[in-house]
């Protein structure tokens, strides 16, 4: 996981059973992913969870399970933390083959919001992607509210507002607003929206829509990442991070 340029230890992450299961989710494999092998730092697990073809699309780290490992090799080279802080995990969605997770980390005085995307493919990584924004003293909310996901809402019907939301006219996105709705990015809200817009992928899983979006700000390019809350046919709740992408990467697959 990188912040900034900087190689980050994540320290800790809600318990998976690791018994033998007939089956096991690809929330729950992703969640093992970050315990295990990003956290512990257990490179035996790498074949086991990560494809040898594993796609990379964070700017800062090479391709394939090499790159991954190599990055886990210079992580293993920092100093252990001292005191263990708590879970950086705030959400995560999955549907399907995709599995979003919504981060607040924090590393020598620094603090950020990320959100990872993965794909997953017979219960290994495949592919991965994310994006992340410093969190300021005047952010300190980029990451609270709502945690647990309503799964007695229509995914379906989460995933078609939000999809609304975007095929429609942005600049009055408060008609798609619930009166009570909450902003965490005071930088990037929905009432401030970029010059352009396209989406990548969009997953919904019970009342939360997590959306992969490529956006054009006074000519510049950003991977734009939003999670929405949608309560009673409406956003009632959004979160987001926006990176700018930048002109040369780790490898040739792009952020999106």
């Amino acid at each position: 996981m990188h912040l900034y340029g900087v190689n980050v230890r994540l320290c800790s992450y809600p318990i998976v059973n690791y018994k033998l299961m007939e089956s096991i989710s690809n929330k729950e494999i992703v969640l093992i992913c970050y315990r295990k092998i990003i956290r512990d730092l257990d490179l035996s697990l790498v074949d086991k969870y990560i494809r040898e073809d594993y796609i990379q699309h964070s700017p800062t780290v090479k391709d394939g399970m090499a790159g991954l490992c190599e990055m886990l090799h210079f992580m293993k080279t920092l100093p252990r933390p001292t005191e263990v802080a708590p879970s950086p995990i705030i959400r995560i969605i999955a549907q399907s083959d995709f599995v979003a997770v919504h981060l607040d980390i924090r590393f020598m005085g620094k603090r950020a919001a990320i959100i990872d995307l993965f794909r997953l493919q017979d219960g290994m990584l495949a592919e991965h992607w994310d994006a992340g924004q410093g969190i300021g003293d005047d952010d300190v909310n980029m990451t609270n509210g709502t945690i647990t996901i309503n799964e007695s809402v229509d995914a379906r019907e989460s995933k078609m507002i939000v999809q609304q939301y975007y095929n429609n006219d942005l600049s009055k996105a408060d008609v798609y607003l619930s009166a009570d709705y909450i902003e965490h990015n005071t930088a990037s809200t929905l009432l401030n929206w970029p010059d352009s817009i396209k989406m990548h992928r969009l997953i919904a899983e019970g009342d939360l829509v997590f959306a992969q979006c490529e956006g054009v700000k006074s000519g510049k390019i950003f991977a734009l990442y939003h999670i929405f809350r949608v309560e009673t046919g409406k956003i009632a709740e959004h979160w987001s991070v926006e990176q700018e992408v930048p002109a040369v990467m780790a490898h040739g697959n792009g952020m999106f």
